[in-house]
């Protein structure tokens, strides 16, 4: 029996297109960002409805390029749920942010704008939600509450690493190409995306080692900017930020754009696997009630990184589906604060209760929606999820 991979990436995910594409940039001879890295930015850019996008080697660089951008450091207060990932928590911790959790809403895995209002003081700096799951909150609805209390000074970070959509009301927003992702720069890559022009410079110069000059190569343009006290030196190596090698290739977004164009095909055979789980699921009489399935706080169209299920059996019904070779993965972090290093960092917010956190915790997990699977694939988990239930499901 074939397994059922919870996301495919070998031939599933791509195919000769990909391969002849990083071949010819191989062959015209680039290895550092170039001109294929430009492209690929503007177009993600334009999916997320942003005017500034710059690519990086993950999303969790983008993630911390996006917390420094926002002037998070030490002591600046932002909002997240406890219901997350490592690496959108990771960043605050590291930038010893003050951070102020919520919970999240019932089978949403993402917070309702009364959760995240509700958590607001007189010194939220910054309000920073992932698309858990791909699943969003209403943006716009948050953009709105925000002026109703006078507070369009906070910046509103999306983490839609699990994603890609279209967010107007976001300032800053980032997004994942790692290999199980909607698409993947050859199985690694990010971006962050601004609409701030100067935020973008800046995100843009920590990437690359932090360094204020350019990439010019002219021997008088280099010399003819910098000085440092007194000393001329080379503007191509003044640093004017605490940076990072945060760069990735030009390899990646070759790969990238060929994943792009076939961007439409996959977000239609996702959609498809994803209504075609949760009609056949909601249709048995016992597993419809033994399985609490997914729910939106938005009238978007939602492009679900994976179908996120829960039950009182989680441990047992992973087992069993593992064992007939479905693979399956655990609701990411669930509630982070219950995380060594997270319940350490943030002691006095751990101590706090996040009951749907904590019910994803102990019950989530998550069966692969990937493009790369097929309506039988689907039939097949379905069938063993409705067998489960039937065997466990106690009225």
């Amino acid at each position: 029996m074939s397994k059922v991979w919870y996301a495919p990436n070998r031939k599933q995910a791509y195919n000769d297109d990909e391969i002849q594409a990083v071949v010819d940039c191989l062959n015209a001879g680039w290895l550092a960002p170039g001109p294929l890295t430009a492209e690929f930015e503007k177009q993600v850019c334009d999916k997320f409805g942003k005017k500034f996008g710059l690519f990086v080697n993950s999303g969790s660089s983008a993630n911390m390029l996006a917390y420094i951008c926002a002037d998070v450091e030490k002591g600046v207060e932002v909002i997240t749920p406890a219901c997350t990932f490592s690496t959108t928590m990771a960043p605050l911790a590291q930038l010893e942010a003050k951070v102020i959790f919520c919970d999240v809403a019932p089978n949403c895995y993402v917070p309702t704008v009364d959760q995240i209002v509700n958590v607001i003081t007189p010194n939220t700096k910054v309000i920073s939600i992932p698309n858990l799951v791909g699943n969003k909150i209403n943006w716009k609805q948050l953009r709105d509450r925000l002026k109703q209390i006078n507070r369009l000074d906070i910046v509103l970070f999306e983490d839609s690493c699990d994603t890609m959509t279209y967010t107007l009301d976001s300032d800053i927003s980032t997004c994942s190409f790692y290999a199980s992702h909607i698409i993947t720069a050859g199985g690694t890559g990010g971006i962050v995306m601004f609409n701030d022009e100067k935020l973008y410079r800046k995100a843009l110069c920590i990437r690359d080692w932090g360094r204020a000059g350019s990439n010019n190569e002219d021997f008088a343009e280099r010399f003819n900017h910098g000085i440092i006290d007194g000393i001329q030196y080379d503007w191509k190596f003044i640093y004017s930020e605490f940076g990072y090698n945060f760069k990735a290739s030009e390899m990646n977004c070759a790969f990238g754009l060929v994943q792009m164009k076939k961007l439409p095909e996959f977000e239609r055979i996702r959609a498809q696997h994803f209504d075609h789980y949760m009609r056949l699921l909601k249709a048995d009489p016992i597993a419809s009630k033994y399985y609490k399935v997914p729910e939106t706080l938005t009238n978007e169209r939602i492009l679900w990184l994976a179908l996120p299920l829960a039950c009182p059996d989680r441990t047992e019904v992973i087992h069993f589906l593992e064992d007939n070779n479905v693979q399956t993965r655990v609701t990411m972090a669930g509630n982070i604060l219950r995380h060594p290093i997270y319940a350490k960092k943030f002691a006095e917010e751990a101590k706090k209760e996040f009951p749907v956190s904590d019910q994803v915790m102990r019950e989530g997990f998550l069966i692969g929606c990937h493009h790369g699977l097929t309506s039988e694939d689907v039939e097949r988990v379905c069938a063993l999820l409705i067998q489960f239930a039937k065997d466990h499901y106690k009225d």
